[in-house]
């Protein structure tokens, strides 16, 4: 079984299994979850997903749903793994990056976030690094690096804030989509990827 942290660290646009219009019950059951999951945007959604655009659930091998517009270069905007709660895709987040918390990692964690290494507590407490307050258990944010203005990975909460400052020991962010991964550098997928 594919984990999380491993999601996009080899993907390729032959991992995409199928595209197909979805019915308009599905189209507003995603558009429903995704604002309820992201409040910060209600004033956006007519940006990033207009209520008179259709639009792809397109499955990939590995349970992995991505949300996309209905276009001839469908881009990538949200994405899914087992149904649990959907995440962006980096290039989203970069033009609105008020949908998630985050937090930061000291100068020396960057080499591991962006090789899909999961995120340290040391990483945060340390010098440079910064834990958002308020933050909980499975909530998915955003990870920035020092001295760097974009996210460099979006991922889930292993432990909350609170724990972090505490324990401050181990794994407290699962990696699940960084700059370089198979995602970022394949961000449109369209009919001409799926592997026959």
């Amino acid at each position: 079984m594919t984990t999380s942290a491993s999601l996009f660290k080899k993907f390729t646009l032959e991992n995409v299994a199928q595209i197909a219009s979805s019915s308009h019950k599905e189209q507003k059951e995603v558009r429903e979850e995704l604002a309820e999951q992201y409040p910060a945007l209600e004033e956006y959604w007519e940006e990033i997903l207009p209520k008179k655009s259709d639009i792809f659930i397109i499955r990939c091998q590995g349970q992995v749903h991505c949300i996309t517009l209905v276009s001839s270069q469908p881009e990538v905007l949200f994405f899914n793994h087992h149904g649990g709660p959907y995440l962006p895709h980096l290039k989203l987040l970069h033009k609105y990056p008020f949908m998630l918390k985050g937090h930061q990692v000291d100068i020396g964690g960057c080499r591991y976030v962006i090789s899909g290494a999961n995120v340290m507590c040391q990483g945060l407490t340390s010098a440079g690094g910064v834990v958002a307050d308020g933050t909980e258990e499975g909530e998915v944010v955003a990870v920035y690096v020092e001295g760097k203005e974009h996210a460099v990975a979006v991922g889930t909460m292993l432990m909350s804030s609170d724990e972090i400052k505490e324990k401050n020991k181990g794994p407290c962010i699962e990696n699940i989509h960084h700059l370089g991964d198979g995602l970022w550098m394949n961000p449109i997928l369209s009919a001409s990827h799926i592997s026959v």
